[in-house]
C-alpha cells in the first residue's frame, strides 16, 4: 500500500472514530460503527506495517465497550480520542 493510500483509509478511520465520539456524547454506544472500525483495520490498515501499531489501540477501544458501567460512555470517549491521536501521528509521519 502506498502512503497515500495508507493515509486516504487512516483518514476515513479518523472520521469513524470521530463519529463514534459524537454518537457516545448523545448517549448512545453505536455497534456499526465499532465493527466499521474493526472491518477497516482488518481490510487492510494493520495488515501495513505501518498501520499495525495501531492495533492495541483499537483494540482498547473495543475493551472499553465490553463491560457495561457508569464510565463506559467516558472511557469509550477517551479511547476514540486515543485512537484518532495515534491515526494524525502515523498520517503526520507519511507526509
Amino acid at each position: 500500500m502506498t502512503d497515500r493510500e495508507l493515509a486516504r483509509q487512516l483518514r476515513q478511520l479518523s472520521r469513524i472514530a470521530l463519529m463514534l465520539a459524537s454518537e457516545l456524547r448523545h448517549g448512545h454506544l453505536d455497534e456499526e460503527l465499532i465493527e466499521e472500525i474493526d472491518r477497516r483495520m482488518e481490510q487492510g490498515i494493520a495488515a501495513d506495517p505501518r498501520g499495525a501499531a495501531l492495533r492495541p489501540v483499537v483494540d482498547a477501544l473495543r475493551e472499553s465497550t465490553m463491560t457495561p458501567r457508569p464510565e463506559l460512555m467516558g472511557d469509550t470517549i477517551r479511547a476514540c480520542e486515543r485512537l484518532r491521536d495515534a491515526i494524525d501521528a502515523l498520517v503526520g509521519r507519511l507526509h
